[in-house]
């Protein structure tokens, strides 16, 4: 396995990569620490992959990398847990799940970089292809990591399978390894015992908030799997 001391991760995605759970110590932070690596931190609480006004977009993220001309040897991300909510009063998810576009029959891997998307009326899909494709091209030497999280029982069980199901295919078209939290870690917040263990009492219910680990969640349930799939790349 690879030594990844004083390796560079830069860390993409929503709360659960940020560590809102957790103080703000999140899966770059223990990398840091167990593995002695360098992270730069760009995941923002409430990122959604696909455009919602008002939100972090994590297309933006990755601009932002680019822009400031980032070098790194190791990516991870994480995103769709906030493109499948549903915002308080409404029936559908705040970001439409799409379809990934196929190009043509002899290009089926062309596509918008995330300079090219536009943000209105913008789906899951096509931003989170956009966003591997982004990375593929501008660090074509680095390896990426997608992470799948928990089973959340603040989400619908049917759209977070939906989505992370979606995220892996596209995940396994453009070759990019991932994590699968979802099916692998044990974690389902819909279990009260798992609920109240593993996440953070973010909004004072005196419960689990089901989406935010805390650190027993992140040490017990995520970085186990995370830091040995990271070793293997």
């Amino acid at each position: 396995m690879a030594d990844l001391k004083g390796k560079k991760v830069l860390i993409f995605g929503d709360s659960i990569m940020y560590g809102s759970g957790n103080g703000g110590f999140g899966v770059g932070e223990y990398l840091q620490r167990d593995l002695g690596m360098v992270c730069k931190k760009y995941a923002v609480g409430g990122a959604r992959v696909g455009y919602k006004a008002g939100k972090s977009w994590l297309p933006e993220q990755i601009m932002r990398a680019i822009d400031a001309g980032e070098t790194a040897d190791y990516i991870i991300f994480d995103g769709f847990t906030n493109d499948c909510n549903i915002s308080e009063g409404a029936t559908e998810p705040d970001v439409p799940l799409g379809a990934v576009t196929s190009g043509s029959a002899h290009s089926p891997y062309v596509c918008p970089t995330v300079y090219e998307l536009k943000k209105e009326g913008s789906t899951f899909a096509e931003c989170f292809q956009s966003v591997i494709y982004t990375l593929l091209l501008r660090f074509p030497k680095v390896k990426i990591l997608f992470i799948r999280p928990h089973n959340m029982g603040r989400r619908d069980h049917d759209l977070q399978r939906q989505y992370g199901e979606y995220a892996l295919y596209i995940c396994e078209k453009w070759g990019v390894p991932y994590v699968d939290l979802y099916k692998n870690s044990g974690l389902n917040t819909f279990i009260p015992r798992h609920r109240d263990m593993f996440t953070c009492d973010s909004y004072g219910w005196g419960r689990g908030d089901c989406t935010h680990p805390n650190a027993l969640g992140y040490e017990l349930k995520y970085m186990p799997l995370i830091e040995s799939a990271i070793k293997a790349l």
